[in-house]
């Protein structure tokens, strides 16, 4: 694994630490959540290679040994999931074999009450029993889910949140007090997230005027990506920090987006 970002306190995990583990195709990261303080001691995010998944996690897994968690919340960054409305979703996760065609998947779901909504999603079998195996208890939530639950400071009648990996984008849009959209996309060039965007707003009827996107991840704002973006959209935003303490570090806060509004989820 190559090693991205590694902040805060090396000292050992205690019984009062809540392990937050986020894995995904190319990315995984971990962070130990002081839960008595709402703090964040470590942010542990290392690159992936999808092809070499099953022993990166392990490799990471094992790394950990010799911590004591009091509780572990592991959050699949996996991009095979979907939003249904409460009434219509059936577990037998049906829909999910028919448009992604994944075979040896773990199965769950997210209820999301306040938005009436389910999240629905699958793991890697082999990531599942790796999880297991390491730990005596986990419980099991997609990115989707904190992001939807996370204002981020932002309340807008039209919002696109984006959040950056290396090669994908996360995007949800809220609209009129309802989650319209939550997908995964793959990227090489800024125009083509610049593709995206427009795309989702001739689709939706948004306004490249009114929507306030709200950037994430890794996206510097001196780079060619955000130039861009600004050439497009005129309200842009970058994601808020929420009452979770963080570890000191050079690195702007929105870099850890994704681990903090599930420690936000979870404290």
């Amino acid at each position: 694994m190559k090693t991205l970002f590694d902040i805060g306190s090396e000292r050992k995990a205690s019984g009062e630490h809540t392990l937050l583990l986020e894995i995904g195709r190319e990315c995984c990261c971990y962070a130990f959540l002081h839960r008595p303080t709402k703090t964040i001691d470590r942010i542990f995010v290392s690159a992936t290679d999808e092809f070499q998944l099953d022993n990166q996690v392990k490799e990471l897994l094992q790394s950990l040994k010799g911590n004591t968690f009091n509780d572990v919340v592991v959050c699949s960054a996996f991009p095979q999931a979907l939003l249904f409305p409460h009434k219509y979703f059936t577990s037998d996760y049906t829909a999910l074999d028919v448009i992604y065609e994944q075979p040896a998947q773990k199965y769950f779901h997210d209820l999301l009450p306040e938005w009436q909504m389910v999240n629905a999603y699958s793991l890697p079998d082999s990531v599942y029993a790796s999880l297991e195996e390491s730990f005596s208890s986990v419980r099991y939530v997609h990115c989707y889910t904190p992001a939807i639950r996370v204002p981020n400071d932002v309340v807008a009648d039209a919002q696109l949140s984006v959040h950056f990996s290396e090669q994908y984008i996360r995007v949800l849009l809220k609209k009129d007090m309802h989650v319209h959209l939550a997908q995964t996309y793959a990227y090489k060039t800024p125009l083509d997230v610049i593709y995206y965007l427009l795309k989702i707003c001739y689709e939706f009827g948004l306004s490249q005027q009114e929507v306030v996107i709200i950037l994430s991840g890794l996206v510097e704002k001196d780079s060619n990506l955000f130039t861009d973006v600004q050439q497009y959209f005129t309200q842009i935003l970058f994601a808020g920090q929420p009452e979770i303490g963080l570890p000191s570090s050079p690195h702007p806060h929105y870099f850890f987006t994704s681990i903090y509004n599930l420690a936000a989820c979870v404290s």
